[in-house]
């Protein structure tokens, strides 16, 4: 279950990462970008980003080779319907996952302190820390609105299957986070995430179904408590 345990322990450390930037007394002119290394001894450690370039953040992991998540700070600015928008931008990734989590806070302009709440912009390619999924063909996912939904909530069904033990119970945990991931720009709705799981090929193993049920069980409590406008439920085809 790395996969699901390290999105969690990577989307804290954002909101960790996040709470420290509010705390700093500093101006738009004397800010410094940052890289906060959160090492396998659970500590964490930051680095100032004298340059803000792929280059650099491979140079800091290979000095600092027991870090297994790290979160990358950038103040930027942007115009939105006409109004200056300014924000903090952080870039996290983590050795148990494949994509990265970028999040943005609002900040005000002139004092540097948040407007708002932290939000999930996108996913994006874990390119700086190696991550290895199962060697097996990735399993064949497909989803549909139903029809059957709630005043404010959406149901949609996700079609997931595999011959590969391992490889489906990634995937699975993969599709997990990405879609509470995407539905966090929809605030104002609640969705309903129905995961229809196919074993191909056979009977799955007593091992998968205390693997998969162990993924249930971390879905309905550790997900659900940071991603509230989202609830799984999971149905294996026999």
């Amino acid at each position: 279950m790395q996969y699901l345990e390290a999105a969690i322990e990577l989307k804290k450390l954002i909101r960790k990462v996040n709470h420290l930037q509010m705390q700093k007394e500093t101006t738009v002119l004397s800010h410094k970008n940052a890289m906060f290394l959160f090492l396998n001894d659970k500590s964490l450690l930051e680095v100032t980003m004298k340059e803000f370039t792929n280059d650099f953040v491979n140079a800091v992991l290979d000095q600092h080779p027991e870090t297994r998540a790290f979160v990358m700070t950038d103040m930027a600015a942007m115009d939105l319907k006409g109004q200056k928008l300014t924000y903090w931008l952080f870039k996290g990734y983590h050795r148990g996952m494949e994509k990265g989590m970028v999040y943005f806070q609002p900040i005000d302009e002139l004092s540097l302190q948040k407007n708002g709440r932290l939000q999930f912009s996108n996913l994006e390619e874990n390119i700086f820390l190696r991550h290895q999924a199962p060697a097996f063909e990735e399993s064949s996912c497909n989803a549909m609105e139903t029809e059957e939904q709630q005043e404010g909530e959406k149901s949609i069904v996700f079609l997931i299957g595999n011959m590969d033990e391992n490889r489906l119970l990634y995937d699975i945990e993969r599709l997990i986070v990405d879609t509470a991931s995407n539905v966090q720009k929809h605030k104002s709705l609640a969705f309903k995430c129905i995961l229809n799981i196919s074993k191909f090929g056979g009977l799955p193993s007593n091992d998968f179904l205390e693997r998969l049920n162990a993924i249930e069980k971390f879905t309905r409590q550790e997900v659900a408590a940071e991603y509230g406008n989202c609830r799984f439920s999971f149905e294996l085809e026999s």
